[in-house]
């Protein structure tokens, strides 16, 4: 691996807080009628493992409808009245045990979607409280990872291919008229581990914020006009 610096907490929060505002969806990956959007939301946590940064992703459990087996962040639909970032906070709690209080939002990404199910996403930041507890839903999550940012961030982690992986609907180009076909961003961590698609964008929406080494997905499909 290549001499990546480690990223502290702290400093994630600092380069968040100085996130231009969010933009609204740019593109979609279905053309899905108003009536079916799903408003929903997600959180990115950040903690602290041996003065590092990492990001906490988790494994959706295989009896799950919507993406079994994938490597996600918490998130999903928002309740009635509910304000998105309240949405991505009970997320958290209900997928990965973490209570509210223990998760402070530290900045917020570009949205996302529609997606293929119809969702589109907020997408927040929060740091995660030192010795927070962590107790996952099994009926959810199969499998918690914290990966360290500087794991991520390696160049030698990143690919981007218009291919899904093989075991997600098989292998095929994704050509279906619904779906431009467009670059997916996959991330490899631990033994032969990945996030990608949607969850792949918003981590290189995130090292775009940290790095300032990358255009954000949005200004690469839509680039901000002066």
């Amino acid at each position: 691996m290549p001499n990546v610096p480690p990223f502290t907490t702290a400093a994630v929060a600092r380069a968040c807080a100085h996130l231009p505002p969010p933009r609204e969806p740019l593109y979609h990956f279905f053309s899905v009628d108003q009536q079916h959007i799903k408003p929903s939301s997600l959180v990115v946590p950040v903690i602290d493992i041996g003065g590092e940064a990492a990001l906490i992703l988790t494994k959706r459990a295989s009896a799950m409808r919507d993406h079994a087996g994938d490597w996600v962040f918490p998130g999903g639909r928002i309740d009635a009245g509910e304000l998105p970032r309240d949405g991505a906070l009970r997320e958290a709690e209900e997928e990965l045990g973490i209570p509210r209080r223990d998760l402070t939002i530290i900045g917020q990404l570009d949205a996302r979607g529609p997606l293929l199910t119809g969702h589109v996403i907020d997408v927040f930041v929060a740091a995660v409280t030192p010795g927070a507890p962590i107790d996952a839903d099994p009926d959810e999550v199969d499998e918690v990872a914290c990966v360290p940012i500087r794991v991520l961030a390696d160049p030698a982690a990143h690919h981007t291919s218009p291919i899904v992986p093989a075991d997600y609907r098989g292998s095929r180009v994704i050509d279906d008229v619904r779906a431009p076909v467009r670059d997916l961003h996959f991330f490899d961590f631990g033994t032969d581990q990945q996030v990608w698609g949607t969850q792949g964008e918003i981590i290189w929406d995130l090292l775009a914020c940290l790095l300032g080494d990358r255009p954000t997905i949005a200004d690469i499909r839509q680039p901000r006009t002066p």
